[in-house]
């Protein structure tokens, strides 16, 4: 008496880890270097003296949704909040999978789509994009289609590599699956192409933003999904009520009511994503593709191929710099200056020691 038994699934699940030693030069997960901005904090504290902490939030975050249809051109009527993009991935496992049903994705992705999958049942299918990073949107739409996929999510552009698909290629798989389609635009303004205008053309399309990138808001938890109504309507049927706090949306709100500054941070990090890129290119140039191989990125962070991936990984984080590690690849999201300085610095000392 008094014990418990843990089913198959949970004894089957991988916790998600994270690394919560503090380094002094933090370039793993693709956050905003840039803080919430000066000139907009007394208007913020003056929002939070608003809020009531004895009542619960507004269950829809009304007014953050009309201020994100106004910043993306949507209605706010197709707009839903989440608690970041991870809420709303895992809602729209809850309501639009069943146990045994099958989703698909790329290889390599974001890690949650497969993780909030199985724990409804379903199954993942992968379609791997290989070491030059090629879709082929017929290979794709097949592999779906020829398992009957009830879910198709990808990152757009791709995280951890910073590909991209092309628009064209990802409404050609909406008009040819009949699936849900989700494209997690969550690095967005880095690249600057999007398949929100389509969502009213397209009932089985559906797209998810995040505050957490480009409006440096990590911290807060705010994502939004964005789609047509049918979809809207049925995932709110599965929503957690109070999912969007009330300081994040009072927080949220500040922000989206100065376009102008989010814009400003966009240009800022893509300079300094800008920056990386060139320096590691000079790299690559340097020690050769043998030894390490940079790809072209539409987000906020480059991926590096390497087999040398586990010993800079290591040497590193003994420098207190920590990046991401994908077994042969690493992602380096861009930081300050002087923060990608001291990455360039230290990996270009690492590179000249190893493998001769």
């Amino acid at each position: 008496m008094g014990k418990i038994s843990i089913n198959e699934k949970l004894k089957k699940i991988q916790p998600y880890i994270m690394d919560k030693n503090k380094y002094n030069v933090k370039l793993d997960a693709n956050e905003s270097f840039l803080e919430f901005p000066k000139e907009l904090k007394e208007e913020l504290f003056s929002t939070i003296d608003e809020v009531l902490f004895n009542r619960y939030p507004d269950p829809d975050a009304e007014e953050i949704c009309r201020l994100y249809g106004e910043y993306c051109g949507t209605s706010e009527k197709n707009i839903m909040p989440g608690n970041g993009s991870d809420d709303i991935i895992q809602t729209l496992c809850n309501g639009f999978l069943e146990s045994g049903d099958k989703i698909l994705t790329l290889k390599p992705d974001f890690s949650m789509y497969k993780f909030y999958a199985s724990i409804i049942g379903a199954s993942s299918l992968e379609y791997d994009m290989g070491e030059n990073l090629i879709f082929h949107k017929e290979a794709f739409v097949k592999l779906a289609n020829d398992n009957a996929v009830k879910l198709i999510i990808f990152s757009n552009p791709n995280n951890p590599t910073g590909n991209v698909i092309k628009r064209d290629d990802i409404l050609y798989v909406v008009k040819n699956c009949d699936a849900l389609v989700v494209a997690d635009e969550a690095y967005y303004e880095f690249y600057g192409e999007t398949v929100i205008d389509c969502i009213y053309e397209y009932e089985n399309l559906a797209v998810l933003r995040t505050c957490s990138k480009a409006f440096g808001l990590a911290g807060l938890r705010v994502g939004f999904l964005i789609a047509g109504d049918i979809i809207i309507e049925n995932a709110k049927k599965v929503k957690p009520p109070y999912n969007v706090n009330s300081l994040s949306q009072a927080a949220a709100k500040v922000m989206l009511s100065h376009p102008e500054i989010i814009r400003e941070n966009i240009k800022r990090i893509k300079e300094e994503r800008n920056y990386l890129y060139e320096k590691l290119l000079n790299l690559e140039s340097k020690f050769g593709k043998s030894k390490l191989k940079v790809y072209p990125t539409g987000a906020n962070f480059i991926y590096i191929r390497t087999v040398y991936s586990q010993i800079i990984f290591e040497s590193l984080r003994n420098s207190s710099i920590i990046v991401r590690n994908f077994g042969e690849n690493l992602r380096v999201n861009a930081g300050t200056r002087k923060e990608n300085g001291e990455f360039i610095e230290a990996l270009e000392k690492l590179l000249a020691g190893i493998g001769e």
